[in-house]
């Protein structure tokens, strides 16, 4: 009986094992990574793996759940569990989600969340950054990858110095180089470091490098006291955890700084001490972190001072740590039924967790799994999914049952057969160990019933241990059926199922042996019958009269069939006994340990015998225990002699007999008093070092343990009066401000296991707070409680106080007296003493004196120095020494003196009421600056009251932070500072002084200086506007005050706008004129009016006037407004529309256009169209006007029917129409058709008759079919009809050209018929044509039943001419003419495969048979396209060219319409004149169509002055013409006009300003390009920025002549213009007004290779040395020249009259070996050769580009008598009159030369060599192209007979230099006046060219060209 207990507890105790057991499920062996970045157009390969037995299968899943399949082009998935994703630059998903899965039979696992990121490839560089550094500092050196986002994967993996690659050790305190993120860091920095540096980058995808850049690292010897500049410092730093990496926090200047850590806790800062994971480098340079962990994430502060200052960097780091989950247990195995319980655990707290079986997720949250029940189905793998953010990470457990009951995995279901047939049963059980499965029937084995030759069974056994087992019964009778069981067991237990079989047959009922059931349970009987159907069975208990019911005894059973009197009856002995009955029992509650304890268990009812067993807590007692138990029949004894706490525990009863089993539990608890497990102990630690007392004590209960601290003495003589509190609220407090750090804490556990309490206090660091007697109680209730003092003593080691900054950094004036001072604290004794820069003080000195106080806090020492001298001050130490430690305090001493004077002040930029001067002076803190500013002259004031500018100002400095402050070899700093509120163009002195608290130091040297001119404060007065005409204002206005100039005025700026309308932009079919807003320029201060041009009609514009001067321009005016004067309406009507009214009518309807005037508008004109679709034309066609009246409906009549109209509609006033509207689209509906024309009929046999005919010319509409009408001649009525289809193609009866025939059928023979024929549409049947008449006979001649007509056909199309015959066969057809290229069909059509203009003929079409013949006739007609048409200029605008034409030839089809192309004359490069090919035609330009009827058109919206080309096409029906060649057209303006220097052109020491409002030119000016170099010494020309106003040059050199190029564009062509100007002297003095350099200058502009451009040829000129050989070349060129035209003129008829007509005499012109594709055009035509004895050529030695060659050419004069030329007295005089400079080698030469170059670049810019776009930039056209019209070059055109301008320095060049029929021109062009000398007298004189024209007769003109420069003077004058 003991067995069976033991069994049965063996069988309900859960069994979990896992130690030693192999994992047999899926392990991942390479799991992906959680994020994949990889470059898109590289593609990546992501690799997954798995172990197990058997070998798992791997595969990938989407986002999900869904299985990832391959998709071609995108992605591929590997049978290896590989997933490729190929390279494309298209790849748009940015981010995927997937999974990788691993599944064998024993379960199934997934891996983490893997994002695949692809990144896009981006351009990047790298860059490196030097700088400079104190000698004995850190340098920093930063290598960061950019690019266009800001953000690269590119990171430093190389640094070289030179081209030697740096070895950089890992991070070490005692390592020089540091590698700090992107920074290179050198510690104890020397001058050998300085040099070059440079570094590698490498991207972490592509794997690509790059190299930058060399920089530069400079280290500075010299020493000079400021505060600490960080130079490097990082901002955010993200690192992965567990990695080693630096911040750097490096800081420049001297002192060399101090360093300080700082981490941000609970809003605090808390110094950072170094420890094995923190580190400092270099002394706190750089933090260093080793295997950094997530406790590093926040705040980080760097703080670096020395005694002048310090400086400040925060920094945050952001710890990536990887976080891993683990499962516990990993592997499990099971018994059925049991509970198994999982635990999972993540390393971040905060990560949520998941659990997944075989990848299904089963529960949401948890760290522990918990499955109760086991079952097969709960087996396989468990997984735990934590997540953090967007990061999963996992872990997987396998549970596997071990011993296990079985499970039925296949059951059969109850069935009904007939005798004789075949029974199959299956069952199907798994179990551990494998279940062995037997059958039953009735509830016995079927050897019982069936014979053994009639049934078999079979098992088959799998790997997972599942058992199959089959039963096969044969030839079954009605006595085999029953209740069939599968009953499977193993020694773990046993399962069973059982359903009925039925076979039909009489019903029995088999033997039932005794039952034997329990008292009080239920009790379920089967009746074993066989048999079916059975129609009930029925249970009776003995001598009972009825069955019984749903409860009962049951003895006797009877079955019976339905419908037959059969009845079977079995008896069945039920034997019920009765199961045992327990007394309850329990034990005392007040037991302790010691004390004895019996309980008695007792059965009060029961059957005999019963058996007793007693268990504590679950489990058989123990011997150890020393329990006696005694037992009798009917009781059980249980003693306990010696009671103990392991006593305690649940105590179970257990009684058996032959029924049942039962217990009864009570529960014992001994109470034992608490004693020690750990007792505390006193403790005794350093100030800061880790503090932990630890209290534990047990018992039962578990004791509760507490602290308690002592807060007062105790009373002497009372007992208790000592005060306690609780440790754990102090502690507790403490440990709240750091609760993050785990600082402090108080730990109380009283889980109560093992019967332990236990309490402990932890500080992480000791403070002297926490020192004291503590107290520590452990008590539970049980006795007197435990009771323990502890004494924690903490020592304080040396250590100091933190200062103010006044106590650290303490300054003293040189000779006076100082004292420092140090408070050290900690444990007596203390010992202190001093140092000085490192060296211990010398205290034998009289100077020094240290004194010691003792103070409550501690020891305070005081240094004291006497007198301060300059070699005290520095660094000191004040040091302190206990027991327990040592430390030191570091001060800085500085001995200040009087600053010394300011030297080298320069000015480093100057505005209108500002200058910036820079200074080198010593700076401290301390230190300040301050200006003595003096005016040098009054300046008038805005009230015009007296100025007191002569008075000397003082104003305080501040110093503005530079980039890059230059220290001098001794110390001296480079300094800057803003001076501000002075007057604008004013002239000041300026000096500067130091103070600091000690004195003033001397005044620095004067500083001379103008401020720029500011634009005029003032607007213009009295603006006054009248309109002249429609499209013309006058504007008047005053001056402003003088007071408010600024300056000296150049003009004034008019700017108008149309009121209510967006200024700016065309309209988008480029109608628009531009005429909504505007600026126009009036130049002279003097000029007081205007007229404004190019507005619209009727239009009230806005106009206020600007004056401006060279600074720019001043406020605008009060506004003035002005209406335009009326004209044509310029807005279209709105809301335009039409429908249809009937065939030939429709109704229009508009409104009025917007901001019209209704009074003015006196109609419409309504303009419509039919539309017509082509290849070549889809429009409007032959447009009519029709007028109607300011009603805003019409109605338009007489038009064509079943046709498409375009009409739009035209607002008319008295002075014309305005724009059309939108065309609106209609169409007329359907009218019924005119009558067929050309009807014909013929026999076609005895009883048919074919009837042709043409289609109606009028058809109305879509044609639907025609009614043929029949009816035999003579009679009244009695016709009939036959529906024709009008499409009906596929019976062939309609040919091409509208002819259709049909045959009528059903006649009689001879029978003479008449036939007409009526045309239907939709809108009904129109008129019926003429009747023919035929009657059917027998066919015997041939006849032609095609309609001879006139055909119409396009050049090039395919004609079919039908020649339809009938008669008796065989019928010959003959076609003539026969066209080239044709075909003759079997059925006798003539096909023209392509048509000709040459094909118009008649064609004959002949058919002939035995009885006869006739002919057909047809006319072909020819359209071809029509001729180009020739456009040409009717009148040209400011914005529009008006075009005319004649209409050309129209081909036979009349004119659709016109194309018109138009583009600027310079967008596809053709010069004028040049063909334009169409293909660029159409990528250029912009077109516009119009239809037929029109002759003239306006193009609108164009550029001013600017040249177009327009080229135009004609259409027709055919096609289109072709492209009429382009013509180019000018619209009306003019390039700008260039200013003189001294009018646009402002300078100072450091700055040169051009004024762009100065420009002057009838249309606008869109931009200004400006470059600017040094003159004379050939520096690359430089850029300058302008804001279309003004354009300035800053940071320049003083007293140094610039050249400045200017190139204004404009559409009317690009203006060039060459200034040279000089900055002042550093004094303020002027070395020269701004001048304009000659054409020759400007043409060698070029020469230094810099561009605003780029050039367009390669400078000729290099060098000075060039310079002077070409002038030596062309010097003697001049000189062999004249010698020989001075010897043809000895020759010539001295009679001859020197006054003669110029054209007669004869012209020698030289001409050029180079032109570089432009010649100079000679004075006349008439030219004659006289090479080769007046050839002279010169060579420069074998450089055929430096070549200089001379030609002579006769041109055929009648000849001359060439008097003596007159005298030509100071051919150089008055060189300073037209401000150009000329050489001086020139000058001393005498030669011509420099004279004529002086005349030349006075010509048109048209008569120069094309060598002038070598001064221009690329993409300058038109500069060269200048007619007479445009002046000189940058000159204004001025009539030869107005008067000239004061002062001018232009020659008139619009006066022809052939005419020579005035007899003198006595005009002197220095000033551009007759014969007056109007030179300034207060101007100083420079060396100039002045103009040759004294003399009245041009004998002679010659050209010399010496490669790219051309000079031309005349020879008659040397």
């Amino acid at each position: 009986m003991f067995e069976i207990l033991v069994l049965t507890l063996a069988l309900l105790t859960t069994d979990v094992s896992s130690n030693g057991v192999p994992r047999l499920g899926p392990v991942f062996s390479v799991e992906p990574p959680a994020v994949v970045r990889y470059a898109a157009s590289a593609g990546t390969r992501v690799s997954c793996s798995a172990r197990g037995d058997p070998t798992p299968r791997v595969t990938w899943l989407n986002e999900d759940g869904s299985q990832l399949t391959d998709a071609s082009g995108i992605r591929r998935v590997y049978g290896n569990g590989t997933l490729e994703v190929f390279p494309s630059n298209s790849y748009e998903s940015s981010t995927m989600t997937v999974r990788c899965r691993a599944a064998n039979p024993h379960g199934a696992i997934i891996s983490r969340d893997v994002t695949l990121h692809p990144v896009a490839d981006t351009k990047w560089e790298v860059v490196m950054s030097g700088g400079s550094v104190s000698a004995g500092g850190v340098a920093a050196l930063w290598c960061r990858p950019e690019t266009e986002h800001g953000h690269s994967l590119a990171t430093p993996a190389l640094f070289y110095r030179g081209d030697r690659v740096m070895h950089i050790d890992p991070p070490s305190p005692d390592a020089r180089y540091l590698l700090a993120g992107s920074a290179l860091l050198i510690r104890d920095a020397t001058p050998t470091d300085a040099g070059s540096y440079s570094c590698l980058a490498r991207h972490a995808l592509t794997a690509l490098t790059k190299r930058s850049r060399p920089a530069h690292l400079n280290v500075l010897t010299g020493s000079s006291n400021s505060p600490p500049r960080l130079v490097a410092t990082e901002t955010d730093v993200t690192v992965p955890a567990g990695a080693t990496f630096c911040m750097p926090c490096v800081a420049s200047d001297y002192p060399p700084p101090q360093y300080t850590w700082y981490r941000e806790r609970n809003g605090r800062l808390q110094p950072v001490e170094p420890n094995p994971s923190v580190w400092l480098w270099a002394g706190g340079a750089a933090l260093c972190f080793t295997r950094v962990s997530r406790d590093a994430n926040g705040a980080w502060l760097c703080k670096a001072y020395n005694v002048f200052g310090d400086a400040t960097a925060q920094m945050r780091i952001e710890v990536e740590d990887t976080f891993s989950v683990s499962v516990d247990p990993s592997v499990v195995v099971a018994e059925a039924g049991s509970t198994v319980r999982l635990n999972c655990t993540a390393t971040d707290p905060s990560a949520t967790l998941r659990w997944a079986h075989n990848g299904a997720v089963v529960s949401t949250g948890g760290e522990s799994l918990i499955l109760r029940g086991l079952a097969r189905a709960h087996a396989g793998l468990y997984q735990c999914l934590a997540r953090r953010g967007s990061r999963t990470e996992q872990a997987a457990a396998e549970i596997r049952l071990g011993d296990s009951p079985p499970e039925l995995q296949y059951t059969f279901i109850e069935q009904a057969l007939r005798a004789g047939s075949s029974v199959t049963l299956r069952c199907i059980a798994a179990a551990s160990p494998p279940p062995r499965i037997s059958w039953l029937l009735d509830d016995h084995p079927l050897d019982h019933f069936i014979a053994h030759h009639r049934y078999s069974i079979s098992e088959e056994a799998s790997v997972q241990g599942e058992v199959v087992s089959v039963l096969n019964v044969t030839s079954a009778t009605a006595a085999d059926g029953g209740r069939y069981s599968c009953r499977a067991s193993n020694p773990l237990g046993a399962v069973e199922h059982s359903a009925r079989l039925n076979i039909y047959g009489p019903p029995s009922i088999r033997p039932i042996s005794t039952i034997r059931a329990v008292a009080g349970e239920n009790l379920t009987l089967h009746c074993p019958y066989a048999g079916y159907p059975i129609s009930s069975v029925s249970w009776w208990r003995r001598g009972a009269a009825a069955a019984l019911g749903s409860s009962g005894r049951a003895i006797m059973l009877a079955v019976s069939l339905p419908h037959l009197d059969q009845l079977r009856t079995r008896d069945v002995e039920i034997q019920v006994r009765n199961p045992p009955k327990i007394s309850p029992f329990m034990f005392s509650s007040e037991l302790t340990e010691g004390s004895s304890v019996q309980v008695l268990c007792g059965v009060s009812s029961g059957d005999k015998p019963v058996y007793f067993s007693w268990l504590k807590d679950g489990s058989p007692l123990l011997p150890t225990l020393q329990i006696e138990e005694k037992s009798l029949n009917d009781f059980s004894l249980l003693m306990f002699p010696e009671l103990s706490a392991r006593h305690s525990g649940s105590y179970t009863c257990r009684v058996s007999n032959h029924a049942a089993t039962v217990n009864y539990t009570a529960t014992l608890s001994v109470k034992v008093a608490p004693i020690w497990v750990t007792e505390p102990l006193d403790s005794a630690v350093l100030l800061g070092a880790p503090l932990l007392l630890e209290c534990t004590a047990k018992g039962h209960p578990t004791p509760t343990v507490t602290w308690y601290r002592r807060i007062g003495e105790g009373i002497s003589g009372i007992e208790n009066s000592e005060r306690w509190e609780a440790a754990g609220s102090e502690w507790n407090a403490e440990s709240s401000a750091l609760r993050n750090s785990d600082d402090l804490t108080s730990a109380v556990d009283t889980s109560g296991h093992g019967g332990k309490g236990s309490s402990s206090l932890t500080a992480r660091s000791a403070a002297r707070s926490h020192q004291g007697l503590y107290r520590c109680i452990a008590d539970n209730g049980v006795g007197p409680p435990l009771v323990k003092h502890v004494n924690v003593t903490v020592h304080e080691p040396a250590h100091f106080s933190s200062p103010s900054d006044s106590l650290r950094n303490v300054s003293s004036v040189r000779g006076r007296g100082v004292t420092l001072s140090c408070l050290a604290l900690g444990d007596a004794p203390l010992t202190i003493h001093w140092t000085h820069r490192g060296n211990k003080l010398d205290l034998d000195s009289y100077r020094w004196t240290i004194s010691e106080v003792r103070t409550s806090e501690g020891v305070r020492s005081s240094l004291q120095l006497r007198a301060a001298e300059r070699r005290d001050a520095g660094e000191y130490r004040c040091h302190a020494r206990n027991q327990y430690g040592r430390a030191d305090i570091l001060m800085f001493l500085q001995v200040e003196e009087p600053p010394e004077a300011p030297r080298s002040i320069q000015l480093w930029g100057a505005g209108s009421r500002w200058v910036r001067v820079r200074w080198l002076a010593v700076p401290s803190p301390r230190t300040h600056f301050a200006a003595i500013c003096t005016p040098l002259h009054s300046l008038p004031t805005l009230n015009s009251l007296p100025s007191s500018d002569h008075s000397t100002h003082h104003y305080n400095l501040t110093l503005e932070a530079t980039d890059n402050n230059g220290v001098a070899a001794d110390g001296f700093h480079l300094l800057s500072a803003k001076l501000e509120g002075l007057r604008p163009a004013a002239a000041y002195s300026l000096r500067v002084v130091a103070t600091n608290h000690v004195g003033q130091s001397p005044h620095s040297d004067a500083l001379l200086f103008t401020t720029l001119e500011e634009a005029p404060l003032g607007p213009p007065q009295n603006i006054r506007v009248r309109p002249i005409n429609t499209g013309e204002l006058h504007v008047s206005w005053t001056a402003p005050a003088q007071d408010s100039w600024n300056g000296e005025l150049l003009g004034y700026a008019i700017t108008w706008r149309e009121v209510g309308r967006v200024e700016g932009g065309s309209s988008e079919d480029g109608r628009d004129d531009g005429r909504r807003a505007g600026t126009t320029v009036a130049r002279g201060w003097s000029t007081v009016e205007l007229t404004v041009g190019g507005l619209r009609q009727f239009a009230r514009y806005a106009l206020s006037a600007r004056a401006f001067n060279r600074a720019g321009p001043g406020p605008p005016s009060t506004t003035a407004y002005a209406t335009t004067a009326d004209g044509v309406p310029e807005e279209p009507p709105n809301s335009v529309s039409c429908e249809a009214i009937s065939a030939r009518s429709l109704r229009v309807r508009w409104s009025s256009p917007p901001h019209s005037h209704t009074q003015t508008i006196q109609g419409y004109d309504l303009h419509y169209a039919p539309l017509h679709f082509s290849q070549s034309w889809s429009g409007a066609i032959g447009s009519e006007v029709a007028r109607a009246a300011a009603a805003g409906e019409a109605v338009l009549q007489g038009l064509r029917a079943a046709t498409n109209y375009s009409v739009s509609v035209r607002a008319r006033s008295d002075r014309g129409a305005g724009p059309p509207s939108q065309p609106a689209y209609c169409r007329t509906t359907d009218d019924v058709p005119g009558a067929p024309e050309l009807i014909r009929a013929l026999a076609a046999g005895p009883d048919a008759v074919r009837v042709s005919w043409i289609a109606p010319t009028e058809r109305g509409g879509l044609l639907s079919h025609y009614m043929l009408y029949t009816r035999e001649l003579g009679k009244v009525g009695g016709e009939w009809s036959q529906r024709v289809e009008a499409n009906e193609q596929s019976e062939g009866n309609i040919e091409e050209g509208g002819e259709v025939w049909h045959e009528v059928r059903g006649l009689r023979e001879r029978a003479v018929y008449e036939f007409w024929v009526r045309a239907s549409t939709t809108a009904g049947a129109g008129p019926a044509s003429r009747a023919v008449t035929a009657a059917p006979s027998q066919l015997l001649s041939a006849r032609i039943s095609s309609l001879g007509r006139l055909v119409t056909a396009a050049v090039g199309a395919r004609v079919r001419l039908r020649c339809s015959a009938l008669g008796v066969p065989p019928i010959s057809r003959r076609w003539t003419p026969l066209p080239h290229a044709h075909t003759i069909t079997d059925t006798g059509d003539l096909i023209i495969h392509k048509v000709e203009h040459h094909s118009a003929l008649n064609y004959s079409c002949s058919v002939r048979n035995s009885a006869g013949g006739d002919a057909a006739v047809f006319a072909l007609r020819v359209l071809r396209p029509p001729a180009a048409p020739v456009p040409r200029l009717a009148r040209a605008d400011t914005h529009a060219l008006h075009l005319a034409w004649d209409p050309p030839f129209d081909g036979g089809a009349s004119i659709l319409g016109y194309t018109m192309w138009w583009w600027r004359g310079w967008d596809i490069g053709g010069g004028k004149g040049e063909i334009i090919p169409i293909s660029e035609i159409d990528a250029n330009a912009r077109w516009w169509r119009v239809g037929g009827e029109v002759r003239g058109a306006a193009l609108r919206g164009l550029a001013c002055g600017a040249p177009y080309y327009v080229a135009m096409r004609a259409h027709n029906a055919v096609g289109a013409s072709a492209h009429s060649r382009p013509v180019i057209l000018h619209t009306r303006g003019e390039k700008a006009r260039a200013p003189t220097g001294k009018e646009c052109i402002w300078a100072n020491s450091t700055a040169l300003r051009v004024a762009l409002l100065a420009w002057g030119g009838r249309c606008a000016v869109a931009r200004f390009s400006l470059a600017l170099r040094r003159a004379g010494v050939g520096d690359a020309w430089i850029d300058l920025l302008s804001d279309g106003e003004v354009a300035e040059a800053n940071n320049l050199e003083p007293g140094t002549w610039y050249e400045i190029r200017v190139l204004s564009h404009s559409p009317a062509g690009d203006t060039p213009a060459l200034y040279k100007a000089a900055t002042h002297t550093m004094n303020g003095e002027r070395i020269g007004e701004p001048i304009e350099l000659p054409l020759e200058a400007r043409m060698s502009a070029s020469d230094a290779g810099g561009s605003m451009g780029s050039s367009s040829g390669t400078a000729w000129w290099r060098n000075a040395i060039g310079a002077a050989a070409v002038l030596l070349g062309v010097t003697l060129l001049a000189l062999i020249a004249t010698a020989t035209l001075l010897a043809c003129r000895r020759r010539s008829n001295p009679s001859t009259n020197p006054l003669h007509d110029a054209h007669t005499q004869p012209l020698y012109v030289a001409q050029p070996t180079q032109t570089n594709g432009k010649t100079i055009t000679p004075p006349d035509g008439n030219m004659h050769e006289i090479s080769p004895y007046a050839t002279f050529s010169m060579s420069s030695g074998g450089d055929g580009a430096r070549s200089c060659a001379l030609h002579l050419r006769s041109f055929a004069r009648d000849p001359l008598e060439l008097a003596a030329p007159p005298p030509r007295p100071h051919l150089l005089a008055h060189p300073n009159d037209y401000g150009c400079v000329r050489d001086s080698d020139s000058e001393s030469s005498g030669s011509p030369c420099a004279a004529c170059a002086a005349e030349l670049y006075r010509l048109p810019a048209a008569r120069l060599s094309g060598n002038i776009h070598n001064t221009l930039p690329a993409g300058s056209v038109g500069a060269a192209e200048s007619s007479t019209e445009d002046g000189s070059y940058g000159g204004a055109p001025r009539p030869r007979e107005s008067q000239p301008r004061p002062r001018a320095r232009r020659r008139d060049h619009t006066r022809d230099t052939r005419d020579t029929r005035d007899t003198r021109d006595t005009r002197d062009t220095r000033d551009g006046r007759d014969g007056r000398d109007t030179r300034d007298p207060t101007r100083p004189h420079q060396p100039t060219v002045r103009y040759k024209s004294y003399y009245q007769t041009v004998t002679r003109w010659h050209v010399i060209r010496c490669e790219r420069v051309q000079i031309t003077f005349d020879l008659g004058e040397i």
